[in-house]
This record gives structure tokens, sequence and C-alpha cells, in this order.
């Protein structure tokens, strides 16, 4: 026997969920035992697994002792894969049922079930075997040994010719398997059970791989959703599946002042987490970056699963907020979905689909702490992770709002302690002083960001949204009227001071001139006074001069003659 015979080779399923657990689907030319109760999609997963392999050219056969093979068909048209069914003849059915009023005796004899297989399946390449409702034939056994030793030629029969074989069949009401099918579950090499149970009055259907032999694959029992496109498998990752690049380019989110706040803006990629109580603009500020995505010309998605899209749209334009013709050009999607009509599993997937569909650049989902009042058993913190992960993954910018509790603004406990997985969180709430009500924006966290701890005053108005200018006054910062009135304040002393300043400046001005003018005064009187002392001394001089010449020899001379 060579390694290529005894090496355990995989055959997908094409139920990305399904395959991700088994890690690339069940085994091929093997057999696979489905168990579940009445409900859980036993038969849609075999139709769904055959209308997979018609796409991949490898057809198969469906044998059913339940239904006839036109229910079959009608079933599986009311699926988006219906059509591959309907339409091809790559997979046939078999109508394995007994007919009606037919009384058995003794056991059934499989070799012409056998027989009639080789026949169908013959030339078709990697051809699955689907037994639906295998209980209804082994259950007619007159002995429960009898059942297993016909489930064993069943499977031993399809491996000899490299048939993968899927066996569905009822849980028993005190175990995995049926009285008579007690056994099995330790004869295959792999099982899969489906079940169903009612929680919050809501139907949850689960899926589990119990076992498979010679496989890793993933034992988790993961919710699973059954609607138009069929069985999908939400919260399954395959390993290594979720790597995301750390992007170094900032997106705006519409409003200035913030963005300076957050050190340019927001990495691309990441995701924020507004929460704040009812009224605090968080829909506003969330709106605001979807808007500001469109006008770079990106696409931006917004769900809501609390309003209408006519009302929310109108009731933005009062903020300066204009989301209708980047609605009308496709840059802006509106969703709006009751956050109570589906489980959240369903919710995530149909995320996932809108996602697909429109490739956004942004993603805003107002408000995530909506799915706390979705019914579902796994809570929704799981399928909050998953959805930052598939945005992070795919370079998504995510922008999810939160409803926090009146005493508790910074609290977890109605964010299904989502701040703790955002990448950036801004708290909205109520400043409110002197009978007035002023919103305030903080940013709690920013991960790798530069970003201010400062408690800032969230202006709307018909401009849109903005940010007030800190306004600090001993250690509070004052807001609205408050603001307003001490800035009032602070201008009358300023004009006061001003005022008093050009006061003292004129009494300056007429002290300096009066000054001048004493000076000039004085200096002319010093003139005078100059000119009166040189007057004063010419005269002397002269006076002098006079007294010097009356007193020569020659006045003496004249003198004594005469004598």
């Amino acid at each position: 026997m060579s390694e290529a015979d005894w090496r355990l080779q995989k055959q997908a399923t094409g139920i990305p969920g399904l395959d991700r657990l088994t890690h690339g689907g069940l085994p091929r030319g093997q057999a696979t035992l489905v168990l579940g109760d009445p409900g859980t999609g036993k038969t849609v997963l075999g139709l769904q697994i055959l209308a997979n392999a018609v796409e991949q050219g490898e057809g198969g056969l469906f044998v059913t002792f339940e239904e006839s093979p036109a229910q079959l068909k009608r079933n599986a048209d009311s699926f988006s894969w219906g059509g591959t069914l309907t339409e091809s003849k790559a997979w046939s059915a078999i109508d394995a049922r007994s007919s009606i009023g037919t009384e058995i005796a003794g056991g059934f004899d499989i070799d012409g079930l056998l027989a009639v297989i080789t026949s169908r399946v013959k030339g078709r390449k990697d051809p699955w075997i689907v037994i639906d409702g295998i209980d209804q034939l082994l259950q007619r056994q007159p002995e429960p040994g009898a059942a297993i030793d016909q489930v064993r030629q069943i499977n031993d029969h399809c491996e000899r010719h490299g048939w993968t074989l899927l066996l569905s069949g009822k849980t028993g009401d005190s175990g995995l398997s049926p009285r008579y099918l007690e056994g099995i579950e330790f004869m295959l090499p792999t099982m899969v059970l489906l079940t169903a149970r009612v929680i919050d009055r809501r139907l949850n259907r689960f899926l589990r791989v119990a076992k498979y032999r010679g496989s890793d694959h993933m034992t988790d029992e993961i919710p699973m959703v059954m609607n138009s496109r069929g069985i999908q498998l939400p919260y399954v990752t395959a390993p290594g599946e979720w790597r995301a690049k750390a992007d170094t380019e900032r997106v705006s989110t519409g409003i200035e002042r913030l963005d300076k706040l957050l050190g340019g803006g927001l990495y691309r990629g990441s995701s924020l987490l507004i929460s704040g109580r009812p009224g605090t603009a968080k829909s506003t500020l969330a709106a605001s970056i979807a808007q500001a995505t469109a006008e770079r010309g990106e696409r931006a998605l917004l769900v809501s699963f609390d309003e209408m899209e006519a009302p929310y749209v109108r009731n933005l334009v009062s903020v300066g907020l204009e989301l209708q013709p980047q609605i009308d050009e496709e840059r802006i999607r509106f969703y709006s979905r009751s956050a109570t009509g589906c489980l959240i599993s369903e919710h995530l997937l149909e995320l996932q689909r809108l996602i697909e569909d429109f490739r956004p650049h942004c993603l805003v989902i107002d408000p995530i702490s909506a799915l706390l009042k979705a019914p579902g058993s796994e809570g929704p913190r799981p399928a909050i992770e998953w959805l930052i992960d598939l945005t992070r993954k795919e370079g998504i910018t995510a922008v999810m709002t939160a409803l926090t509790d009146e005493g508790d603004p910074e609290g977890e406990s109605t964010l299904g302690q989502v701040s703790t997985i955002a990448d950036t969180w801004i708290s909205l709430d109520y400043n409110v002083r002197a009978g007035e009500r002023n919103r305030s924006i903080s940013i709690v966290k920013s991960r790798g960001t530069a970003h201010s701890n400062q408690q800032r005053e969230l202006l709307l108005s018909d401009d849109g949204v903005d940010l007030a200018d800190v306004y600090e006054f001993g250690t509070e910062v004052l807001m609205g009227t408050a603001r307003a009135q001490k800035q009032s304040e602070e201008q009358s002393a300023m004009r006061r001071a001003a005022m008093e300043r050009e006061r003292r400046r004129k009494d300056l001005e007429r002290r300096v001139e009066q000054a001048r003018n004493e000076l000039s005064r004085l200096t002319t009187e010093l003139e005078l006074q100059e000119q009166e002392a040189k007057e004063s001394s010419r005269i002397a001089y002269r006076h002098a001069e006079a007294v010097t010449r009356g007193r020569q020899p020659d006045a003496q001379d004249d003198e004594g003659g005469e004598g």
C-alpha cells in the first residue's frame, strides 16, 4: 500500500465555516455521520454539500428515506444555490421510501440499494453519496446488531470505490444515537452533531464536530444560521486567516479640532468606540466621520439599529450634515435593521454580507450596544470581537457607538466590554452647571497616538460639529453659559483695564505737555536772565573801563599843572 493510499485526504464541502472547522473538509473516501434533532438542518446540509460539489464538477447522489425527490428539489430551490441542483444533471436523487401500506417482514437487503447507487454514480468524478434519514431504514431491522452491520457494509462499499459518504440520522432521546444505531458513533471516523435549543423564545441552532479521526479540528459548539444562503457558520476563522497590516495613514474625522486632539486623525483600519448617554451626539459624531469618508471619494457603510434612513438623514441636516447627496452617489450606503428581529449570529452574517457587497472604507454601526438586546446564546462580545477582527483584516475603519448608563458614562457593563477591544475610545457626556446642560467630549484612550487628555466642549450648530477652545478657571473647565459669562467678565475687565490704561496714557501725555510748556517757559526765562546778565556784565565792564581811564597819569598831570 502506497502512502497515497493510507494518508488521510479531505474533500471540501464548499461550506466555508465547516471547511474551516475541519481544516479542509470531510475525509475523502470515508463516511461521516450527521446526527441531529428534527429541524436542525441535516437534509439542508447534505443538499448544500451536493450543490457545491456540482459547482466544482464533482457531482453525487442523494438517497432519501423521508422526502420525495420532487420535495427535495422544491426545498432546495428556496436557497440561493438551489438552481444548481434543479438545473444540473451531475447529481440524482433516489427515492428509497417504503410504499404506503407496505408491511415489512424480515430484514432489509442493503445489496440492492448499493447496486443502484453504483450504477447511478458510475463514471462521475469524486462523487458525494448522501444517505438522508438512514434511521428510517435501519430501525426496521429485526435486531439492533443488523443495523450496525449494514452501516458498516455501506461504509466499506463506498470506501472501496473512493466515494465520500454522508449519513444522516436523528438523535436519540437519551444519547447521541438512537437504540438501533448504538455503537455507530464509535465505528465511523467522523461525526457531526447538529442541535437546536430555544433561548429567549428563539430557536438557536448549533454545529459541533464530535470526532474526526486522524485530523486536527475545532471541537467548539458553533452557532449555526440557516437562511437563504443555506447553512452558515459565523465566528469560524481558519488558522492564520486574520492577518492585518498596521496602516500608518491617518483619516480625518471631519472635525479639524478633533483630528488635532487625535494626533492627525484615526489610523486607517482601526476601530473607534463612541460612548455616551442619550442625546450626547454619538450618532452625529459617527455620521460626521461617515460624511468625511464620502467627501474623500471613499465609501462608507452606515448601519443603524435605532432609526430608519429618512428621519436619520433629515435630523442630521439640522447640524450641517448633508448625507443625502452622498447616498445618491453611492458613496454612503444606509442600512437599517431591528436589533431584536434576529439572532446575534444572524446580525453578524448580514453585516458580513453587506461588507462583501459594498466594500466600504469606513463602517459605522449605530449603536453596537443594540446587540445586547438581540437574542442569542453566545452574547454580543464574540460577535463584536469577530466583527472588529474582520474590519482590521479588510483595512476598514470601524466606528461604533454605544449607549452607557446614567451614572457610569465610562462603564463597560452596557458596552459588552467592547471598550477593551477598540483602538480608540471617545466618551461623550453632559456637563451640568448653573441649570444648564452642555455636551462634553474626552478621549479615554487611543492606541499608538499621543492624544489630548483634556475634556472639551462639543458644539452643535447649523455649520456642523466643532469643539470649543479649552477654558480653564482654576481647576475647572467652564462650558456653555458659564464659559460665555466668564469670557464676558474677562472681556469687560480687559476693556476696563484698557480704558484705565488709556486714561493714564492721556494723563501722562497731558503732564508731559505741561512739563514741556513749563520747560519752554523756564527756558525762555533763563534766556532772558542770561541776556540781562550779559547786558549787566557789559554795563559793568564799560563802567569799569571808564573808572580805569579816569585814574591814568595823563589825567593826574593835567590836574597838577593847573595847580
